[in-house]
Formats: structure tokens, C-alpha cells, sequence
């Protein structure tokens, strides 16, 4: 009745192993959330910086150098290719 046989033995090692590994996935979980909700206040926190900021952020138009096919800056400094469209 008590004797150690294989099934017994296969049985305790499927439990050990789902008790290990249900508690490295709640560890997981628990870190993510942590780290989500850490994210979302430092969002909220910088959202509110910025919308106090909002009137002194300004775009720049980009344009798509003909040479090599990046967006650059209006008045932006030759990239020193061959060919660069833009002053030096």
C-alpha cells in the first residue's frame, strides 16, 4: 500500500512540476503587472508635463533627400554623399 512504485513516483514529480512552474508563471504575471502600472503612472505623470509644455513643441517638415532616399530636415547639412542636394 505504501510501497514506492513507478506511477507514485511519476505522479509527485508531475505535481512538484506544475506547483514550480504555476509559481514562476504567477512570479512573471506579478512583475508585469508591477511593471505596467509603473509605465502608466510615469505616462500619466509625463502627460501632464506636457500638456503644461504643449505650446512650446513645434514640427519640422521633413523632406526626402533624392540621393539617398532619407528624410531630412529643411536646411539640412550635405550628408556628404556624391551628389548631395543639400548646401555643405
Amino acid at each position: 500500500m505504501f510501497g514506492i512504485s513507478f506511477s507514485k513516483v511519476l505522479l509527485l514529480v508531475a505535481v512538484v512540476a506544475a506547483i514550480w512552474f504555476g509559481f514562476r508563471w504567477f512570479q512573471r504575471w506579478e512583475k508585469e503587472r508591477r511593471e505596467r502600472s509603473e509605465r502608466e503612472e510615469e505616462g500619466s505623470r509625463l502627460g501632464r508635463d506636457a500638456s503644461a509644455r504643449s505650446d512650446d513643441r513645434q514640427t519640422e517638415v521633413m523632406t526626402a533627400c533624392r540621393i539617398c532616399g532619407t528624410y531630412v530636415a529643411q536646411g539640412a547639412r550635405s550628408c556628404g554623399r556624391p551628389r548631395c542636394p543639400f548646401p555643405g
